[in-house]
């Protein structure tokens, strides 16, 4: 194609001005077959010449255009490969017309073949002039190649020459359809079906129209085919739920199967796409099975191969793959909950997608029943034990319980019935167990043991009793220890008192603790709030006012000593102040036997190995085990062993710094009195004196010594 066209004046101004008319401005352009791009020398700014193909307001422009006078004398060359594709403003003069560019996105042809030719390729050939096949060329259009015609353009094939079309998309510029919006209009159009407008000198059925029709619908654009040329690889329509099974001449099974080498002809015009749907059914539909581990198998119907698959961790799959009619085996796992639980096995199809779904509904699994401790949870007891007995209602359950607060397992101690005994504040929890069944729930129970007033004064074999007007209660909050309990007065209003009693028997030394939250009598007069404490009726002991923990300790005679510990309050209306009670913790009683001026703790006695059974403690002070000459209660003084003869008192005098000291051992520092005795002589007339306080025995002539001990 030559782009410098020669125009005899009269012809070149009459194409002019027809195509000014009809695009308001004048363009030449140049087409991508093969031909050279002209240079001018010089520039002109005069008109506009055009040679192109198009719809109005579509120009095209690729390559090297040429802008020029309109005789051709003058030309200047501008290079549109330069420019983004798309449309674009070029000027001449005054003059201005839209361009568009296709440099990539299609290929632009036009003019006279030179030689053979063969379009093929991902992006559309756009005929924008008139392409001619000259004899003794041939033209090609490989299978799926996009042609598009710009108005008036099209393929002419010469006397000699030959078109050669293998399944090519023939399509009007316009035609968003086919190729895209080539012409970047942003508008889709309706396919083009004049087709013989696109070609001359193709003999009439030497091109055909191949349709590919789906039911009354076209699946995809026509193709053109040279008569006797085959069809080859034709396109594949998709559709759910069924298999494409190839193209037919004719709808419904009809005509015949068109296969890669079936040449067109008038026959084949028209094809028709032929469907199989996709067929799949599993039987049964679901299951519902036992706890237990077990098989199940189940049977599919399908005429396409399938793939079996669980998103369930307690489903294994045996079967994952089948071709048509077939079995899928799977295992279940044993369900160790009660809960029951629903999994599915999901049965697809290779192609089409079509699936169904196995449902696997699995039972839970029976529990033991839970067991049932007597007496119940909180009870509360004041004696040594309490009795617990254990049951289950599950036949043939075996029971486990534990005391230590842990939950039971089948390794817990193994109630074998009849019951057992709790001594203290106890959690008793049993759990029952029984094979193919799930271990009952925990039981819980809590046994609580009341101290007894007796234990909270920490002397839990005494009898200890309370009256007046209000019970002295056992306080688990407040101790003297700061750990452990105490007894609490009751609760009395005024004038009342509440009383806490008990006993002892023979001589000895009572000490406790107490506390007091009540008034302050400041003047001690003792008619206020107060806890008094009385031995055989007698006030040993008072307190009142806000106080911790004061120590009593207190001495008794021989004989049965009724000891009571009373909480007063006065007749006065509103004097209550803090929490209005007393506390007592701590009684301890040190029996004694006394003997001369000793008082002697029986538990030295005791300690001593001297009270026989049967013995008494008043018998052994009189005693003289060792034989030594000395009684029980004579060494209890002396601080000697009085099962050993050799255990004496004895006294030694040695001088220091020139003066005679005196010592002795044992010598029992502030437990016992020590007094000094001396003589200046051992005339038997002379009578010892006590000079443990003389301040220089020496200097008073005392030369002879004796140490003499008794009871502070």
């Amino acid at each position: 194609m030559n782009t410098n066209l020669s125009f005899s004046p009269m012809k070149g101004m009459k194409t002019m001005k027809t195509r000014f008319d009809k695009f308001t401005a004048i363009l030449i352009a140049m087409a991508l077959c093969g031909a050279a791009p002209m240079v001018a020398d010089a520039a002109s700014t005069a008109t506009l010449r055009v040679d192109a193909r198009t719809t109005a307001g579509a120009r095209i422009a690729t390559g090297v255009e040429t802008r020029g006078s309109a005789d051709g004398a003058a030309a200047t060359a501008w290079d549109t490969t330069a420019l983004t594709d798309g449309w674009t403003t070029v000027s001449s003069g005054g003059v201005s017309t839209n361009v568009l560019v296709l440099n990539t996105t299609a290929a632009v042809a036009g003019g006279r073949l030179a030689g053979d030719a063969a379009w093929s390729g991902s992006v559309p050939v756009v005929v924008r002039d008139d392409v001619v096949v000259p004899a003794d060329v041939t033209l090609s259009v490989a299978a799926g190649t996009v042609v598009k015609f710009t108005e008036g353009a099209k393929i002419v094939v010469e006397d000699g020459g030959a078109l050669v079309a293998d399944g090519a998309l023939f399509a009007d510029f316009a035609d968003d359809a086919v190729g895209g919006d080539t012409n970047m209009d942003g508008d889709t159009t309706e396919p083009t079906t004049a087709w013989e407008d696109w070609t001359e000198g193709v003999a009439e059925g030497a091109l055909l129209r191949v349709r590919l029709l789906d039911g009354n619908v076209e699946a995809f654009p026509a193709r053109a085919y040279t008569a006797g040329r085959p069809l080859g690889a034709l396109p594949e329509p998709s559709r759910a739920g069924a298999r494409f099974d190839g193209w037919r001449t004719a709808p419904e099974g009809g005509g015949e199967a068109v296969s890669d080498t079936t040449v067109a002809g008038a026959e084949t015009s028209t094809l028709h796409a032929q469907w199989t749907a996709f067929s799949l059914a599993l039987a049964p539909a679901s299951t519902n099975l036992t706890a237990a581990a077990q098989g199940v198998t189940l049977s599919v119907s399908a005429n396409e191969a399938w793939t079996a698959a669980s998103a369930d961790g307690w489903i294994t799959l045996r079967t994952r793959h089948g071709s048509g009619d077939g079995t899928i085996g799977f295992s279940v796992l044993a369900n160790d909950s009660t809960s029951p639980r629903t999994g599915t096995v999901r049965v697809t199809l290779a192609e089409g997608g079509l699936a169904r779904d196995f449902t696997v509904v699995q039972g839970g699994m029976e529990a033991v029943a839970a067991p049932v401790v007597t007496p119940g949870d909180g009870t509360t007891f004041r004696a040594s034990a309490q009795r617990v007995a254990i049951r289950c209602a599950t036949s043939g359950a075996a029971i486990r319980y534990t005391l230590d607060g842990s939950d039971p397992t089948e390794a817990s101690a193994l109630y074998a019935g009849g019951g057992f005994n709790v001594f203290d504040t106890t959690t008793v929890k049993a759990r029952a167990f029984k094979d193919g069944m799930l271990p009952s729930a925990v039981v819980s129970v809590r046994f609580v043991r009341l101290q007894t007033l007796a234990e909270a004064l920490d002397v839990p074999l005494w009898t200890v009793t309370t009256d007046g007007d209000a019970d002295w209660a056992v306080d688990m909050e407040a101790s003297a220890a700061g750990t452990g309990s105490s007894a609490r007065s009751g609760d009395i209003g005024d004038d009342g008192e509440t009383r806490l009693l008990t006993s002892v028997e023979g001589s000895g030394t009572l000490s406790f603790r107490w506390k007091a939250s009540c008034e302050d009598d400041p003047d001690d007069t003792w008619t206020w709030d107060y806890l008094v404490f009385e031995a055989d009726g007698t006030p040993l002991a008072w307190l009142d006012g806000q106080t911790g923990w004061r120590e009593v300790s207190v001495k008794l005679g021989a004989g049965t000593h009724a000891l009571v510990w009373n909480f007063r309050k006065d007749f006065m209306d509103g004097d209550d102040v803090g929490e209005d009670c007393g506390w007592v913790d701590g009684v301890a009683w040190t029996p004694t036997v006394a003997a001369g001026d000793a008082s002697i703790p029986v538990s030295w006695f005791e300690n001593q190995g001297l009270v026989a059974m049967g013995g008494t403690a008043e018998a052994a002070a009189a005693a003289d085990p060792d034989g030594d000459g000395h009684t029980t209660a004579d060494e209890y003084v002396a601080g000697t062993d009085p099962n050993d003869p050799d255990s004496v008192l004895r006294a030694s005098i040695e001088i220091v710094d020139g003066r005679p000291v005196v010592t002795w051992t044992p010598n029992l520092l502030g437990e016992r009195k020590y007094r000094v005795l001396g003589k200046k002589t051992l005339d038997p007339a002379e009578e010892w004196t006590d000079v443990t306080d003389e301040p220089d025995i020496d200097a008073a002539g005392y030369r002879f010594f004796r140490v003499k001990v008794g009871m502070p």
